[in-house]
């Protein structure tokens, strides 16, 4: 008995330290999986943050060169508080044509609620057939945007009467 006891213990405690050994190097093993796992991750998350940052520096960057044009860019169309004074500017550039002109807006229409508006208008105008000429002349000159329906002119001995409907832009 002496002899399978010590063959047991000569044999048994390798084995037991072998097998403690490898339950170790499985765990440790998966452990380093994990981790790698989990440092792939961080790394992609990293690089992604690397590109928003770089688009938002790029951005910033575009900004910067964009910035001296803005104040124009805004001024292209004019405000809805501004289209107020339509009816007002157009009947100056009428009266620098000598047209007896009336405007009234109508119905605003917005595609999307804050962007660009159109704002219905008709227009009646009485004068000679050059002033109309120069009249829409000086409009399609001035800094309103308009889209013209209709255009009706007629004439009697030298006086013409003109309707217009369209629709002015604005922000």
């Amino acid at each position: 008995m002496n002899f399978k006891k010590r063959l047991l213990i000569t044999i048994g405690i390798p084995l037991a330290i072998c097998l403690i050994l490898a339950l170790a190097l499985f765990f440790i093993g998966s452990n380093i999986t994990n981790q790698t796992a989990q440092i792939e991750k961080l790394k992609g998350d990293l690089f992604n943050r690397q590109q928003l940052a770089q688009s938002l520096a790029n951005l910033k960057q575009g900004t910067e060169q964009v910035q001296p044009y803005i104040a124009e860019l805004e001024n292209i169309l004019p405000s809805q508080d501004q289209l107020l004074g339509f009816s007002r500017d157009i009947g100056i550039i009428a009266k620098q044509n000598k047209l007896n002109l009336n405007t009234t807006l109508g119905q605003q229409i917005s595609q999307n609620g804050d962007g660009l508006r159109q704002t219905d208008f008709t227009s009646t105008a009485q004068g000679t057939f050059d002033n109309f000429i120069n009249f829409l002349k000086s409009l399609e000159n001035g800094r309103y945007f308009i889209k013209l329906n209709t255009l009706d002119l007629t004439g009697q001995d030298g006086d013409f009467k003109m309707l217009m409907n369209g629709q002015v832009f604005s922000l």
